[in-house]
Formats: structure tokens, sequence, C-alpha cells
């Protein structure tokens, strides 16, 4: 005859009493081991001796449970880890990255110049001077000379288009920020809506072409699909507009904002074409310097993982141990390094915050390569346009 189901409750309940003891102790130990190494240069991490614990752990059980056991193992091993890094953070010298945190502004610096990508009537001209209106503005040509003006101290900050709601991220940017070297200081989430525009006196069914970004042309993609049109890429919606403004056919059209329609002299079509109509697009501040306001929300990183077994899994939980959410994952290839990828992290956190901190030091200790790109306040359009029109400071 089975066992009733509360009996096997009750047992369960009291193996776990034992576990949860068990599991008191070997923090305890963890901890003691992490003073004995405090000042000298033994890792915590030791790769070596926890492939020998996960071998030993396998062998202690047999079938499926095998690999059951190895899991708890390295679950145990990683939050012993996590308890020595929280004794050990304070005193370490050697942590780059802690001096990085520590030298940060406090307090936003004054934007005398700010630049973006585009003609005036771009979304990225609309995103600058929402951001900083007091800012003497002025357009690059490509983002990679927006970052360049950053870099060389020509302006004190560029505002790029870093992901959109329906088409993801642009590529680029990330790329851009790791090679000039740039922080993110703010960002903020603009509401994108899309027009089909021609010149005057061309109809919807003569349009055999349309250009624009490409993002723009992916976000308006069940548009571009549902009508046949060829596609051309521009490099930026603005320039699109005026591209077909100095055409000479009569079977192109543009997608753009409403703003680039009325500078350029075409006619609107078509209203918000995009495939969704909560379609935004997230910009970024960068400047040389990283700022962490008292107001910083969002933590974004690059790093990449060591290359074995599991380490993608770890990486995930040690947010997950801390009680961290992560708002965004992102692998891209990484150019350094033939068929390895760096991961983009962006995590919900504020500035401050004890359990961030010892994440970073954490990953420090035992990601290959990690940068912060950014511990900064998250600015939502709406909200924002009205904490403006209240005097707050941009």
């Amino acid at each position: 005859m089975t066992e009733d189901l509360q009996g096997l409750r009750e047992k369960i309940s009291s193996i776990d009493d034992r576990l949860l003891e068990l599991f008191r102790e070997r923090m305890q130990v963890a901890r003691s081991i992490a003073k004995t190494k405090a000042g000298t240069d033994k890792p915590v991490y030791d790769s070596a001796r926890e492939e020998e614990l996960l071998t030993w752990a396998g062998s202690c059980c047999i079938g499926d449970d095998s690999l059951r056991a190895q899991n708890l193992m390295r679950t145990l091993m990683r939050l012993s880890r996590g308890a020595q890094y929280d004794l050990l953070r304070g005193f370490d010298e050697s942590y780059e990255l802690g001096r990085v945190l520590e030298g940060a502004l406090r307090e936003p610096p004054e934007v005398k110049t700010a630049v973006y990508q585009g003609p005036l009537s771009s979304y990225s001209s609309q995103a600058c001077r929402l951001l900083f209106p007091e800012a003497e503005i002025s357009s690059a040509r490509t983002f990679a000379d927006a970052c360049d003006l950053v870099s060389d101290g020509a302006a004190d900050i560029a505002v790029l288009p870093l992901e959109n709601s329906t088409a993801g991220t642009v590529d680029d940017v990330y790329d851009l920020l790791i090679g000039h070297h740039l922080s993110i200081q703010t960002s903020l989430s603009l509401p994108i809506s899309h027009c089909l525009m021609v010149k005057p006196g061309t109809r919807l069914e003569d349009i055999r072409e349309v250009v624009s970004h490409p993002q723009a042309l992916a976000q308006c993609s069940e548009a571009i699909s549902r009508y046949g049109w060829q596609v051309v890429e521009s490099l930026n919606t603005a320039y699109a507009a005026a591209h077909v403004a100095a055409s000479e056919g009569a079977d192109i059209a543009a997608i753009a904002s409403s703003e680039a329609a009325s500078e350029n002299g075409l006619d609107v079509l078509l209203d918000n074409i995009a495939n969704t109509t909560h379609n935004q697009t997230r910009f970024i501040a960068v400047g040389r310097q990283i700022l962490i306001t008292p107001q910083a929300d969002r933590l974004s990183l690059v790093l990449r993982l060591p290359h074995q077994s599991g380490a993608l899994a770890s990486m995930l939980a040690l947010f997950a141990d801390r009680g961290i959410n992560l708002s965004k994952i992102q692998s891209r290839p990484d150019p350094n390094q033939p068929w390895s990828y760096l991961f983009y992290l962006d995590a919900d956190c504020l500035a401050g915050s004890e359990q961030a901190l010892s994440a970073l030091y954490q990953l420090s200790r035992e990601m290959p390569y990690i940068k912060l790109l950014g511990w900064y306040n998250e600015k939502i359009e709406t909200n924002f346009r009205h904490e403006l029109l209240q005097g707050g400071r941009p």
C-alpha cells in the first residue's frame, strides 16, 4: 500500500530541514575560506577543484539523478562563491571595475553641445531636442561621425537610436560604444509614427520603390510586403525623404516622419504604417564620462562567457540568485574572436544596489571580459514631457 500524500510531504519537509541545516553550515565554511583567501592571490573560483566535485557528485547517484546531483552541486558552489565575493569585494585592490564605479559622476554634467545623426526632421533630432533643449544641437552624417565628435571633445553628448520595439537593436551603435569608449548617460523611449510620403501627384498605385533606414523598413515590413514594393536602404529616414524630393521619378516613396514630409514638400499618402501601433525607439545619450545618478535604474553591460558547458545558464542564474531582473539579453559576434560571441545585458536595478554591485564583482572575476556600458535613468517620452512642463531638469 502506497503512503498517503500528507505522509510523503512530511518526509520531504524533514529532509529539507536537514538539507538547510547543512546548507547553512556550508555557507559558514565558504565564508571562512574567503577570509583565508583575503589579501592573497588565490581566486575564489577554482575551475579544476569544481570539476572534481562535479565528477564526484555525479558518481554518488545513478541514472538521471547523476546529472541532477551535478546540477545541485553546481548551484551550491555558485551560491558559495557569491557569499565569498560579498566578503572580498571591499578589500580587493585589483578590482578595476570597482574603481570605475567609484569614479563615476553623481550629478549630470552641463551639456553645452549635443549631436545627433541625420537632418533636423529625423527622429534622432526630436529625441536630442527633448533630452537637451538648452544645448547647442548639431547634426552628423553617420552614427560614427557623431561618436567621433564626442570622443574628440567637439561635442559633449551624442544621441543615438539603440533599439526599436519592433525591429530590435541597431547593432552598429553597440560597436561604436565599445570602440569609442563612450558611456550611456541617459535614455529616452520615443513613440515612432512612420508615414508613407511621395512627391505631389504620385498615387499609391504608382509606387514601385520605397526608401528608408533599414530599421524603419523592418518596422513597416507588413505594408511593404502587402503592396509588393521594392526597398532601398538609406542612412536615415529624413535622408530618405530628401532623396524622394530630389528624385525625378514618380514611382518612389519614403518612410519617415510627418515632419520630414513637411520639410521636403512631400505629400503623406499613409499615416502610421508600422507593423504595430505601439512602435517605439529607445534613444541613448552617450558621453565620455560614466554618470551614475541616484535616479539611475537601468544597468547595461557587455561580457564574454568562458568557453565551457553551462556558462550561459550559470551567468543568468547569478542575476536570479541576487533577485535582479534582466530586461534584455542579446548575443552578437565578437569581432576580435572568430566564432565567439559577446552578450549584451540590461538589468533593472537602482544605483548603488548592493546586490547589483556584488553581481558586478562576481562577473568581473569569472568572465573573461566585462565592460560597463552605463548605469542610467530610463525615461519614457510621455512622462518625460510632463516632467519638462513641470520645470524638471532633463
